[in-house]
């Protein structure tokens, strides 16, 4: 039991040091809002379905997209699907898949005598007892956007399992967002994790922080200009310059991540993705890259 109690604080403490937050929906963004330095704002297609309200577009029923992501100096990946399942003038209701994986994890619970050594010296390991660890953490999200002439309520439903070696856990993030469009002008105010409970088979609970954030953006001619506050993070600030409506580029800027920038092609048939971005607190570089499937 101490074994096991032992390895979720230990990925507790791994992945809460990266900013408070273990859950696996910290990494769902899409490229677009990894490289403008994860500001909200509003998802003109579905690959915003995890993180963003999706704007009130015409024929992207059918619309799929795919991304992947090697975070922190590929400590570990994570993998996204979404899909839209109905879009109208009224409403629209997109779902997503989400998958973290972490290689190189190995079971030590019977290398050495733990009565004895909390933390071992070399040779009272016995190596031939170690193990690869079992871990799975998957999540899945359903986001439904409601449109009033120029507003939209997003809510977004986002259902979880992990389980590290013999340990399974079971959870639900809840996120609202209201959302109001102007000619040039957007703003979001949104609370992500609303609701938000874990509980794994041993009893042990856990809860990720409330989230309360203000985004906003203005466009001018070719310019896009983002930013962000929130009751938990530094102030975020984010610029995306289009050169033709087929390329554009992303730089964004705040104190967890000081380099984050990232590029954008968009074509009739698909649109492309990149994002780069550096933890301030020597974590590593990530990168990833989405690809949106437009079907209509």
């Amino acid at each position: 039991m101490m074994i096991k109690i032992y390895l979720i604080i230990i990925f507790s403490i791994l992945f809460n040091s990266v900013r408070a937050n273990n859950s696996i929906y910290f990494f769902s963004k899409s490229a677009k809002t990894f490289s403008i330095a994860s500001i909200h704002s509003i998802s003109d297609n579905i690959n915003g379905l995890f993180y963003q309200p999706i704007s009130k577009q015409n024929n992207i029923d059918g619309n799929s997209f795919f991304s992947y992501s090697e975070i922190y100096n590929n400590q570990f990946s994570v993998f996204q699907l979404g899909y839209c399942l109905k879009n109208n003038t009224n409403t629209n209701v997109s779902i997503g898949f989400i998958k973290r994986d972490i290689d190189d994890l190995f079971n030590t619970s019977s290398a050495w005598d733990y009565n004895q050594h909390l933390i071992p010296n070399l040779n009272d390991i016995d190596y031939e007892n170690i193990s690869r660890l079992l871990y799975e953490d998957i999540g899945f999200v359903i986001s439904y956007n409601k449109y009033y002439k120029n507003k939209i309520i997003n809510l977004k439903l986002k259902p979880y399992y992990n389980k590290i070696h013999l340990n399974e856990s079971f959870g639900i993030d809840i996120d609202l967002m209201y959302s109001m469009i102007f000619n040039k002008y957007n703003f979001i105010l949104g609370i992500e994790n609303l609701i938000s409970e874990k509980k794994w088979d041993n009893g042990v609970y856990e809860r990720n922080n409330i989230r309360y954030f203000l985004s906003n953006s203005i466009k001018l001619n070719q310019i896009t200009f983002f930013s962000e506050i929130n009751n938990i993070e530094s102030p975020k600030f984010g610029l995306e310059y289009d050169l033709n409506n087929i390329f554009c580029i992303r730089f964004g800027y705040d104190k967890e991540n000081k380099e984050t920038l990232g590029f954008g092609l968009s074509s009739i048939l698909f649109d492309i993705n990149y994002a780069y971005f550096n933890s301030e607190s020597n974590l590593g570089i990530s990168n990833q890259i989405s690809i949106l499937f437009k079907t209509n």
